[in-house]
């Protein structure tokens, strides 16, 4: 009976043994199967990509950041010295825009074009490169975009274009690092343009000056030139009369959202407080890249700057003329002249020969402006590209555009012209009679239509913003201290200028949905979507 009981222990034993065995083989290949499921590469990684389930992990994240926020040690840093040095855990991106082009003369076959600004100090930009996923309804495809950058060393935030190539029939686009990743809108890049020549006008802030606005767009349509605006906030009357030549066919509105982080839970610096004014070096990179398959020739301009053609009937053969004297040129370089003149106060006395008569011309030349060819342009500074080869970039001679550096009021006190001291004398500049003509009888019919009647009578007839931005902009930039760019030692913008709101002059500004993607390393991006415009912010940058 003994032996029968020792028996059934070791037969037990034996069972339990197996068991214990099997139970640690099994632990160790499956150890081993995580392991090999862990080295694959990130292409591979990608391959099972759950969007829907992987945007529900992003909500889950965005809840648990929005949490985190109340942190007082996390989210926005508020460093007076603005110490560019200091490293951060992540580097912070703003997607501006992503394009796709099906095809491209300069980018390829499935190009992904991406406009961004990079915190730049915590990781070094030069020749960097970003993941980027491709989704179409059969597959998916993970590849490195490289990089350019442009804008100034003093500023944090920099202007940053990037270029890949993905899957055909685009559906679905995502960034990744660190082995997180997230979804980002796109457009389509245009094909078609409303002319062969696009002028891109920098964003607008509390934008006021309607007269300079009607001498750059009747101007520029004489031309041929399709304006396209930017704008950030403007006063509602402006608004209203810039979208009715929208409705005309003169131009194309266009948002300038302010970059804002929905969350984080690391720590970063303001991005509109360390990027160069208002980006704009950004917006004339998305205006270049969504005309770049549609456009012959692309110009960045301001408001205040303007092409008026002597020798040529319209910015085509002008622009033409100039390649034919050097063709491997990528950019064409026209100087610009300080004007002044008298604004009329009224819509209804705006008149273009009284305009010219009071046109004033000074000897200081300010820098150039360029008009470029867009299959060999990818990105753009404010002036230029800092990526271009100076030999290709070509100076036109003998003419030069109308920088309205100073419009003056006629019952005003015009304090702008005490506190920059300029020499004006009657302007030495001729103009095509016919020209003048033809421009004055289109301001005519224009002013005929009986919306542009009903706007022209709120529109401001004096001088509110202009003085606070110049006399802000002259401390910040041109001032005493600044002037011979030598002693600036802060990122130049305008963040810190007080924009006083007024009862009877209201703003439209420019706003969207934000959003966060989760903490990724080294960047973490942010973007927005569904741009509208808004009542309710005011008039602000």
């Amino acid at each position: 009976m003994r032996n029968k009981k020792n028996l059934f222990l070791v037969f037990i034993i034996l069972i339990l043994s197996l068991i214990l065995i099997y139970s640690s083989m099994f632990s160790v290949e499956k150890q081993i199967r995580v392991s090999q499921e862990q080295s694959q590469n990130i292409k591979e990684y990608f391959e099972n990509w759950d969007i829907s389930e992987e945007n529900a992990k992003t909500e889950k994240s965005e809840i648990n950041l929005t949490e985190q926020v109340a942190n007082a040690s996390q989210g926005p840093l508020n460093d007076p010295t603005r110490r560019l040095t200091r490293i951060l855990p992540v580097s912070h991106v703003f997607i501006v825009s992503a394009y796709y082009y099906p095809t491209s003369k300069s980018l390829g076959e499935n190009a992904i074009a991406l406009n961004m600004m990079v915190d730049s100090k915590n990781f070094n930009l030069k020749n960097a490169t970003f993941n980027v996923l491709g989704l179409n309804e059969t597959h998916r495809e993970i590849t490195v975009a490289t990089s350019q950058i442009e804008g100034v060393p003093l500023c944090r935030y920099a202007p940053t274009m990037a270029r890949t190539n993905t899957v055909s029939n685009l559906k679905r686009l995502g960034m990744e690092s660190g082995g997180v990743k997230v979804e980002i809108p796109f457009k389509m890049a245009r094909y078609t343009a409303p002319k062969p020549v696009i002028i891109c006008i920098s964003p607008q802030f509390v934008a006021e000056q309607w007269q300079l606005f009607l001498m750059q767009v009747h101007i520029s349509n004489r031309f041929g030139g399709h304006l396209h605006i930017y704008l950030t906030s403007i006063l509602e009357s402006y608004f209203d009369l810039m979208r009715e030549y929208e409705r005309q066919e003169y131009l194309t509105l266009d948002y300038w959202v302010r970059m804002k982080f929905k969350h984080s839970d690391t720590p970063y610096f303001e991005p509109n407080a360390d990027a160069e004014w208002r980006n704009q070096a950004g917006a004339q990179t998305d205006c270049l890249l969504q005309y770049k398959e549609a456009a012959e020739y692309i110009a960045f301009f301001d408001m205040d700057d303007v092409l008026f053609l002597k020798d040529y009937s319209s910015y085509l053969d002008a622009f033409n003329a100039e390649w034919a004297l050097q063709p491997n040129s990528s950019s064409i370089v026209y100087g610009r002249r300080e004007h002044e003149f008298v604004k009329a106060e009224t819509l209804s006395e705006f008149n273009f020969p009284d305009l010219l008569e009071s046109l004033r011309s000074s000897d200081e030349m300010g820098t150039g402006k360029v008009v470029v060819r867009p299959d060999r342009y990818n990105s753009t500074w404010i002036h230029y590209s800092k990526n271009e080869d100076l030999t290709t970039r070509h100076f036109v001679e003998n003419v030069t555009m109308i920088h309205v550096q100073r419009p003056l009021q006629k019952n005003g006190d015009n304090e702008m012209t005490k506190l920059w001291r300029m020499d004006f004398n009657l302007t030495a500049e001729t103009y095509n009679s016919e020209d003048i003509q033809a421009i004055e009888n289109d301001i005519k019919r224009m002013k005929q239509l009986p919306n542009i009647i009903r706007i022209g009578s709120k529109l401001p007839r004096e001088d509110y913003y202009l003085p606070i931005v110049f006399k802000c902009y002259y401390d910040i930039f041109y001032g005493p201290f600044n002037v011979e760019h030598t002693k600036r030692t802060q990122c130049p913008n305008a963040e810190m200028c007080e924009m006083p709101q007024r009862e009877e002059y209201k703003c439209i500004h420019s706003d969207a949905e934000y959003y966060s993607g989760p903490r990724m390393e080294p960047f973490t991006f942010h973007f927005s979507t569904s741009p509208f415009w808004s009542k309710e912010i005011g008039c602000y940058q």
